[in-house]
């Protein structure tokens, strides 16, 4: 992957799923995990956010102090990976707020998009991703 389809990629997510990811999937109207390559030879972890605004999408990088609060090269990106559906959960039981759902985000678009920009990717029932490794 280079930087632009990189770039590409991340643009065609917030066209077509939405550009108001947050942290808390309760407010997010997308989802994603990630994980950089030095990640998978320490301790495998993936960030679980909102996807990036369109003004948090650079040419080499996503910015600092959006959603996913650092900035990340795309070169360092690993693996990507967005659920057709992710769940979500706000209030509390004790005082019986409790509320939640599923959202839905619409991969077969976006795997349209990224097929015309020629941004390799894998589309299953289940999810859409880029993985490097």
């Amino acid at each position: 992957m280079t930087d632009q389809q990189w770039k590409t990629f991340f643009e065609a997510c917030a066209t077509v799923l939405g550009s108001d990811g947050h942290r808390d999937p309760a407010k997010s109207t997308t989802w994603c995990a990630w994980t950089l390559f030095d990640r998978l030879s320490s301790d495998l972890h993936y960030w679980t956010c909102g996807l990036p605004a369109l003004q948090d999408v650079a040419g080499s990088h996503v910015k600092d102090g959006g959603v996913w609060g650092q900035p990340f090269l795309y070169t360092t990106l690993a693996h990507i990976v967005i659920p057709r559906t992710f769940d979500w959960e706000a209030g509390d039981f004790a005082d019986d707020t409790h509320t939640h759902g599923t959202k839905v985000q619409n991969l077969d678009e976006l795997s349209r998009v990224l097929a015309s920009s020629g941004v390799p990717h894998r589309l299953t029932d289940l999810v859409l991703e880029i993985k490097l490794y």
